[in-house]
């Protein structure tokens, strides 16, 4: 067994167990990144179905500025899973972690503007505040915003209809190997009888 060393000075090169060493590797063991585990323990639980205790995970973490957790207990409010439905916190928490670039959030966003019943109420146009929020996470490279955004153009919804940035955008989805943005180009690449 090793000799505990409380004696500081006598510390050499090969020093033995000392009790700065072991307070020091306590602390550091206890001095893990501010919500990692508490993050990965939260998603493990949304995996397996414990929405509640998920959310009850997330909080702390999301008033804390994590944009991941932000994002999570976002979704959770919007689905009803853990916590009562509700579109309005799904929108100030996906909002939060968008504002920390979560192009993940962008694109919920963007959704709940252009399909949710409640977040429209909020804003003068809400196809446009989509069209916004789907350029964002879009720019940001998220494919599925940009086969949306494209979609937008096609429609004339929320933008001035531009079939070119139409295809501007379902371009850089298929590029992504978006499988409806390949389709959806080939449609409109197709000579029209």
């Amino acid at each position: 067994m090793a000799k505990l060393n409380t004696d500081h000075r006598r510390q050499g090169r090969k020093g033995g167990i000392t009790l700065p060493r072991i307070l020091l590797a306590g602390v550091l063991l206890l001095a893990r990144p501010a919500g990692a585990e508490t993050l990965e323990d939260a998603a493990r639980a949304m995996d397996a179905g414990r929405h509640a205790q998920a959310a009850e995970w997330l909080k702390p973490l999301a008033n804390d500025g994590n944009a991941a957790a932000q994002f999570r207990l976002g979704s959770l409010y919007y689905h009803g899973q853990g916590v009562p439905e509700d579109e309005v916190m799904a929108v100030f928490w996906w909002k939060k972690s968008a504002a920390h670039g979560n192009p993940d959030a962008m694109f919920q966003l963007a959704g709940a503007y252009l399909f949710g019943s409640q977040a429209g109420k909020f804003v003068s146009d809400p196809d446009r505040e989509a069209a916004i929020w789907y350029f964002q996470a879009a720019s940001a490279g998220h494919a599925e915003a940009q086969y949306h955004l494209g979609l937008l153009f096609l429609a004339g919804k929320g933008v001035i209809e531009n079939r070119r940035e139409a295809a501007r955008w379902f371009r850089k989805a298929a590029e992504r190997d978006h499988v409806e943005a390949r389709k959806a180009l080939a449609s409109m690449e197709r000579p029209r009888r």
